[in-house]
């Protein structure tokens, strides 16, 4: 008889169950599940894209066209359950309570950001009023996203961004820097947007993350030739000025967490 039988224990399964719970993983669930079924019913326009893209512009990427980018406006584009329960993690380890999520879409990973940073707050690991700071392009997402941390619980703690983040990021960092009394008040980033934007928001952020800051940046991998410029940034050898020390998880196309040094 196997250990399993012999303990009486049920088998764990092979994932780790999600750190949400209540309302939050019950909208969080609902919200992957729609995610895959789109993906399913996507595949086919998407890949022509990609075609078109690769011939194009020498890249996979499909958002490389603006057929491309009509094909995704719409798309949830979610970050996978095991990846945002990993951010998760990461906001709860750290103590986060100031965020920054570029590339919001329809609030999916938003909820696992904003339920960790309210965890840390009720543990006593953080201070004052958290705050999870999204960033969105399509108008229509950000209405659909609020809908979605409010209806998850942790709409209390969320703001959404609305437009080009370059426009809309900077001040906001600004006022953020007055209400946490602090230079570098940022304690978390989770980097989901188009590739061409990673960096700029990276530029826009840098100055304003704190020392131990982390940094999660998805597709590293499947995507390394378009995220080249952005990867040599946080890859950079701290003694030649580099200004963060970074590891790459592989599998599902790749995660790199860098850290603030």
């Amino acid at each position: 008889m196997s250990p399993e039988k012999n303990s009486g224990r049920p088998s764990p399964g092979k994932r780790a169950p999600s750190p949400l719970s209540g309302r939050a993983r019950e909208v969080a669930d609902e919200l992957h599940s729609r995610s895959r079924r789109q993906v399913f019913n996507s595949v086919v326009p998407v890949l022509r894209e990609s075609l078109r893209a690769r011939i194009k512009d020498h890249t996979w990427d499909p958002t490389q066209t603006e057929s491309g980018k009509a094909v995704l406006a719409d798309k949830f584009v979610a970050l996978d359950p095991e990846k945002a329960a990993l951010c998760h993690l990461l906001c709860r380890t750290n103590g986060a309570q100031r965020v920054v999520e570029i590339g919001t879409s329809y609030g999916v990973s938003t909820i696992y950001l904003g339920d960790a940073v309210k965890k840390n707050l009720e543990s006593g690991s953080g201070e004052g009023h958290g705050t999870v700071i999204g960033t969105e392009h399509e108008s229509g997402k950000v209405a659909a996203a609020r809908d979605n941390v409010t209806s998850a619980g942790v709409g209390d703690v969320v703001e959404i961004l609305d437009g080009d983040l370059r426009e809309t990021l900077p001040e906001r960092l600004e006022s953020l820097v007055e209400q946490a009394g602090t230079e570098q008040p940022v304690d978390f980033v989770l980097m989901d947007i188009w590739i061409p934007m990673a960096l700029p928001a990276l530029e826009i952020l840098t100055p304003y993350l704190r020392s131990g800051a982390l940094v999660v940046c998805d597709q590293v991998v499947s995507a390394s030739k378009d995220y080249a410029d952005y990867l040599s940034v946080v890859r950079a050898d701290p003694d030649d000025g580099g200004q963060f020390t970074s590891v790459t998880v592989p599998g599902q196309g790749g995660t790199e967490i860098s850290m603030k040094l």
